[in-house]
């Protein structure tokens, strides 16, 4: 193989959807399932007045953090499926490029 040849088989695109899973999504769905307990403060944090305007604010920003923990989560898993679904065609070109498959002629 010469230097920057660029080789892509079945198994390096099934490893990247599971590199996605452990590195991404997974830790995504830990957090997102965690992400409001951790994150929520006891009544009057602010103050009787401050809780009004912070405490709301804070509440917004929480909101924000859990949309975009999920929208990281719909993203991070429809990769994951069309990883594979990358790979399972690139398996079968893999299949059908062989000498038994063009010898028998059932290659493109």
């Amino acid at each position: 193989m010469a230097y920057g040849d660029i080789h892509i088989s079945s198994t390096a695109i099934g490893k990247t959807a599971a590199a996605v899973d452990l590195y991404l999504t997974t830790p995504f769905r830990a957090y997102h399932a965690n992400v409001r307990p951790q994150t929520d403060l006891p009544p009057d944090t602010f103050g009787m007045v401050g809780d009004l305007i912070l405490g709301r604010v804070y509440q917004d920003i929480q909101d924000t953090v859990e949309k975009l923990i999920g929208d990281a989560i719909e993203v991070t898993a429809e990769w994951e499926r069309d990883l594979e679904y990358a790979r399972k065609n690139w398996r079968t070109a893999e299949d059908l490029n062989t000498a038994d498959a063009l010898a028998i002629g059932t290659a493109w």
